[in-house]
C-alpha cells in the first residue's frame, strides 16, 4: 500500500484534513475532519493567528477513539486559494550527463530546476509544478520521468501555478508556526480539477468551477481538465446564515439548522409552515415564505457577482458568448443548500449546472474536494523525488495511478 498522505485546507472559519492514499488511481481514505474555529482567515489574510495556530497543533497529533486510529503528522500537503493565480508554461531541456546516456534521477532534477527558476513576474510566487511531458531524442514523449531511457538531451513541458508572494507566505506561515513542514504546496482549484478529471467522462473537460465556502467563492475557468484562470468574491453559504440570525431572532447553530433542513423551496405550497419562532414583547412566528423570501435576497446576490467573474474570466476571449456556455460544476460546502441548482438555471448563461459528490468513501462530502485533488496530485505528478520524507507517521490502524505507457 502507498504511503498515506495528509491534505490540510485553511478555510475562513475551520481546517479541514484528510489523511489516505492512492491505488488503481482513485483515492482512499483513512481519516477526515473539519475542526471549526471561528474566524480565522479573510481573502487570504490570516486575522486570528492564535486560534489558527492551536487548531494546527491539535491536528499534529491525532487520537480518535471513535475510529481507533492514533496519527502523528510530520508533514502535510496544503491548499492555498487561487486568489490571483496565474498559469504559465515553459519547457526547458537539459543535456544527460551520465556516462551511459541514459536518462537518471539527477537528470530528473536538474530539468526541475530550471523550472523553479524561470523568471516570474515581480511579487509572485511559484505554487506549484504540473508536468505535462517528458521528450527526449527523437521526439520521444512520456507523461512520466523516462528514467533508464537512452537520449542526449531531456525536456520537459509543463504548467506552473503562481500567487501573490503574500497570499502564499500566509498560508504558508501558518502551517509552519504549528510544527507542521510543508510537504508541497498546491492551488486548491487545481486539486478539485484533478480529483473530477478522475472519475473520466461522467464530467466534462471544459466548464466554469464554482467553490463555494462559507464565507468566499472562487470561480474557475477550466479547459481541456486543467486549471486557466480563477476570480473570487466575498460571498458564501454563511452571508445566508448571517441573515437568518438577523432576521429570525435565532444563534448561529439554530439559523445553520433551519438552512440546511429547509434550502430554497419555490413550490406553491397550500399552507405556510412555521420554521423558526421569536420570542420578545410578543411572540413572532417565521414561515417557509418568509425563509424563501430571505434567501432568495441572498441568493440574488450571489448570482450577480457570480455573473460578474464569469464575465471578468472571459473578458480577454474573442469567442466570449462560447464559452459563456460552458457547463458550471459547483463544490464546497455551500453548494449543498438544497434548490441553489434550480435557482440557477436561467441565472446564467451555462448550458447544464452540475453538483458532484466525491466517491471516496469516508469523504463523501463536497467540502472535501480540494483536500481529496491534493491527495490526487502528490502521487500522479511527483515533482521531487523526497521518498525519505516521513509523510504521516505512527499510524496505528492499518499504487501508483496507472499511467499510459
Amino acid at each position: 500500500m502507498e504511503k498515506p498522505v495528509a491534505a490540510i485546507e485553511l478555510c475562513s472559519k475551520s481546517v479541514k484534513i484528510v489523511i489516505g492514499y492512492v491505488l488503481d488511481g482513485k483515492v482512499h481514505v483513512l481519516y477526515t475532519l473539519t475542526k471549526e474555529v471561528g474566524p480565522i482567515i479573510d481573502r487570504g489574510n490570516v486575522i486570528d493567528p492564535t486560534a489558527l495556530k492551536g487548531a494546527l497543533e491539535s491536528l499534529a497529533s491525532i487520537d480518535d477513539p471513535s475510529v481507533k486510529l492514533k496519527i502523528n503528522i510530520s508533514d502535510a500537503l496544503l491548499a492555498i486559494p487561487p486568489y490571483g493565480v496565474e498559469v504559465y508554461q515553459t519547457k526547458p531541456v537539459v543535456t544527460i550527463i551520465s556516462e551511459d546516456g541514459r536518462v537518471s534521477e539527477f537528470d530528473i532534477r536538474n530539468v526541475y530546476t530550471l523550472v523553479r527558476k524561470a523568471a516570474l513576474p515581480q511579487n509572485m510566487q511559484l505554487v506549484d509544478i504540473i508536468p505535462a511531458s517528458f521528450v527526449l531524442d527523437q521526439g520521444r514523449s512520456f507523461p512520466y520521468p523516462p528514467l533508464g531511457q537512452s537520449s542526449s538531451s531531456l525536456q520537459i513541458f509543463t504548467r506552473i501555478h503562481t500567487l501573490p508572494k503574500n497570499i502564499y507566505s500566509n498560508y504558508c506561515n501558518a502551517l509552519e508556526s504549528a510544527g507542521i513542514q510543508i510537504r508541497r504546496t498546491i492551488v486548491s482549484s487545481s486539486a478539485a480539477v484533478e480529483l473530477i478529471a478522475s472519475y473520466g467522462d461522467e464530467f466534462p473537460s471544459d466548464y466554469f468551477l464554482v467553490d463555494i465556502g462559507s464565507d468566499m467563492t472562487t470561480v474557475s475557468l477550466v479547459g481541456y481538465k486543467q486549471l486557466f484562470s480563477s476570480r473570487f468574491f466575498s460571498w458564501g453559504g454563511d452571508d445566508i446564515t448571517r441573515a437568518i440570525v438577523e432576521q429570525f431572532d435565532v444563534d448561529a447553530s439554530e439559523a445553520e439548522k433551519i438552512k440546511m433542513l429547509y434550502g430554497y423551496d419555490d413550490r406553491e405550497l397550500s399552507f405556510d409552515p412555521t420554521v423558526s419562532t421569536s420570542e420578545g414583547e410578543s411572540t413572532t412566528k417565521h414561515t417557509v415564505k418568509e425563509l424563501n423570501e430571505l434567501i432568495l435576497n441572498q441568493l440574488n446576490n450571489f448570482s450577480k457577482e457570480l455573473n460578474n467573474a464569469l464575465n471578468s474570466l472571459l473578458e480577454n476571449y474573442s469567442d466570449n458568448d462560447k464559452y459563456r456556455t460552458l457547463p458550471m460544476i459547483l463544490i464546497g460546502g455551500g453548494s449543498q443548500l438544497y434548490g441553489l441548482k434550480k435557482f440557477l438555471v436561467g441565472k446564467t448563461t451555462n448550458s447544464d449546472i452540475i453538483i458532484p459528490t466525491p466517491k471516496s468513501l469516508g469523504a463523501r462530502n463536497s467540502s472535501y474536494f480540494n483536500c481529496l485533488g491534493m491527495i490526487l496530485m502528490n502521487y500522479k505528478y511527483p515533482n521531487a523525488y523526497d521518498d525519505n520524507q516521513k509523510k504521516v507517521t505512527d499510524l496505528s490502524r492499518d499504487p501508483r495511478v496507472e499511467e499510459k505507457k
